[in-house]
């Protein structure tokens, strides 16, 4: 087990050994490990699940590192699944496009996206004629990235990805990282990367869910063993710096809970209308609370709380008979699963729309993993959303169920049963 994971004893970004962990969600299977039916009996590992606090720069991360071929040469979860998510990348692609300015011939630009998944945000970008290269790790879907006709280097990002693509493509005037850059350990050698491939007048745009609304909304179970590093505005501008970018500006979405998107730019002088949106987020960040260690233990009691409300309310609704099913196999719903201890015998089954999910079963949990017909053959009295953060679009999509009066169950940022 020892050449699985590490533990870290020190931050990731500036390398202080003053670290105060806030959260233990106790020991956990890997999130996105889902369980072939035909291996039901299979035995899993089971890995720490802790939360530290750098008192030095603010970052929250993990105790531990699994490593990152166990975790993603085979990955589950398909971008292009959720049709907010693409409305998402759309919109992204678009202001991307504004930013590099009207005299700019997008053909002329290259495009690369780190961990690609399946092509989903440079479909976007191959739209407006922007030449486009994905690095993606995951066999499968830099498979089917290819076949949607996205140039992808099935491999992990490094400085000697970097370079080769540098040689073999040119700079790029646009790198992007959506919910990837908080899955890299190795953080100064990802910046070493964009370093290397970004123009001179280009951007490096990165999305990551933002920590204060993980805080704020309870979002215990987006803490799982592929998220590394939970960041504020505050670790990211030191890391930045360090590394010849400046932010140039910054914009939050509500998407995945809360995400904030960061340009960055090796000039100062960016094609952008630089504002003053760091300092904002910084000045907000310590208002809230954030650089001071009792904001960080109330994460740890809401925890508690909602495992407690939730197992509560399940248990109740099985002692009157009612069936329970659950919809979206996401990797915070297998953290809310597996903490709350909740399996088969109260959550029957979950419904999720990626195939490569279908036909399995849940870790730890052990709960099957179904199409959405199976809401029609079992008929739920009760869904319970763990893709909580997709819960309008689920909704839409089972409001046929809603009219024989399913109810949901929605977890964060409280229980709430509508």
């Amino acid at each position: 087990m020892g050449k699985v994971y590490k533990s870290l004893k020190k931050c990731r970004i500036c390398g202080s050994k003053d670290l105060y962990k806030y959260l233990d969600l106790g020991k956990t299977p890997l999130a996105n490990h889902l369980i072939d039916i035909k291996n039901a009996d299979k035995k899993e590992d089971t890995f720490p699940l802790e939360v530290l606090y750098c008192k030095n720069c603010s970052l929250s991360q993990l105790s531990i590192v699994v490593e990152p071929e166990v975790l993603f040469s085979y990955y589950p979860y398909r971008s292009s699944v959720s049709k907010s998510f693409r409305k998402h990348c759309a919109g992204m692609a678009a202001k991307a496009a504004k930013i590099l300015g009207a005299n700019e011939k997008n053909e002329n630009n290259l495009v690369v996206d780190i961990a690609s998944n399946d092509g989903c945000l440079l479909q976007e970008f191959k739209k407006k004629n922007f030449r486009t290269i994905g690095v993606e790790p995951a066999k499968n879907l830099a498979k089917i990235a290819e076949s949607n006709g996205i140039e992808t280097i099935n491999r992990f990002w490094s400085r000697k990805a970097a370079k080769s693509i540098s040689a073999k493509h040119g700079k790029a005037k646009i790198i992007a990282a959506t919910n990837v850059f908080a899955h890299a350990d190795n953080l100064n050698e990802f910046m070493e990367g964009v370093e290397i491939l970004l123009d001179n007048s280009g951007f490096f745009i990165v999305e990551v869910p933002y920590f204060h609304d993980l805080m704020t909304n309870n979002e215990f179970d987006t803490v799982y063993h592929e998220h590394l590093s939970y960041f504020l505005v505050r670790p990211l501008h030191k890391l930045y710096s360090n590394h010849n970018l400046s932010i140039v500006k910054i914009e939050k979405y509500p998407i995945h809970g809360g995400t904030i998107r960061v340009y960055a730019s090796k000039s100062p002088k960016a094609n952008l209308n630089i504002s003053k949106s760091v300092e904002k987020f910084l000045d907000f960040e310590e208002k809230e609370g954030m650089y001071k260690l009792k904001s960080y233990d109330k994460l740890g009691s809401m925890a508690q709380k909602i495992k407690k409300e939730l197992l509560a309310a399940l248990k109740k609704l099985k002692e009157e008979g009612k069936k329970t099913a659950a919809y979206g196999a996401s990797a915070k719903g297998n953290t809310l699963l597996n903490y709350c201890g909740i399996d088969s015998k109260l959550v029957e089954f979950i419904v999720d729309d990626t195939p490569e999910k279908q036909n399995h079963l849940a870790p730890g949990s052990r709960i099957k993993i179904v199409d959405a017909g199976f809401l029609e053959k079992e008929k739920p009295d009760y869904l319970l959303l763990l893709a909580w953060n997709f819960a309008k679009e689920i909704m839409q999509k089972t409001r046929m169920h809603y009219k024989r009066k399913v109810r949901y169950i929605i977890p964060i940022p409280r229980v709430r049963i509508l």
